[in-house]
């Protein structure tokens, strides 16, 4: 059965409210994100062996898609505002990924497995604390408004397009991602 024309302008109308947003401003409602995902993990009981799996993919996968928008747009763009913070960042990220793959490789009742995810939460939480403190600040002075504004649309649709391809990660998926 072809679908109505309404059906169709549905996603379209997604699409354009995400370009419409500013870079910072979408980095920083995923930091929110990511931690009400932590928040959510450190709730659930000792013996919440599948619920701690389910909640860490979601957070992995979370945090996967946002460094690579990251990492592919708002670095290179930023890297002339703090060349130095810049590549700090990266190299958190590569820190943060390599954890992921740890602790994807793991069982949630691994012994290790929750002394993990909290080293995880705390390289993001100084992460997070040092782009939104001292690097945001710099590159909105540097970049304006309007570049702002424009890359924001570009790490929203490729944000969306990463999110979509995976909905549920797996560890295998994990494994692979860069």
């Amino acid at each position: 059965m072809p679908r109505s024309s309404s059906a169709r302008k549905i996603p379209e109308k997604n699409v354009m409210e995400s370009v419409n947003v500013n870079a910072i401003d979408l980095l920083e409602s995923q930091h929110r994100e990511v931690e009400k995902l932590f928040d959510e993990f450190e709730q659930l009981g000792e013996r919440a062996f599948k619920a701690r799996m389910q909640v860490f993919e979601k957070i992995s996968h979370k945090l996967t898609c946002h460094t690579l928008i990251e990492e592919k747009l708002f670095y290179p763009a930023g890297k002339k505002a703090d060349k130095h913070i810049t590549l700090e960042a990266y190299e958190e990220h590569d820190l943060v990924k390599g954890l992921i793959k740890k602790i994807a490789a793991l069982e949630a009742g691994d012994e290790t497995f929750l002394a993990k995810v909290t080293v995880l939460k705390e390289i993001v939480q100084h992460h997070v604390k040092e782009e939104e403190g001292a690097y945001f600040p710099k590159v909105k002075k540097d970049l304006g408004e309007e570049a702002l504004m424009e890359l924001g649309g570009e790490m929203a649709m490729m944000f969306e397009r990463l999110d979509g391809q995976h909905p549920e990660p797996t560890p295998k998926y994990l494994k692979r991602a860069k």
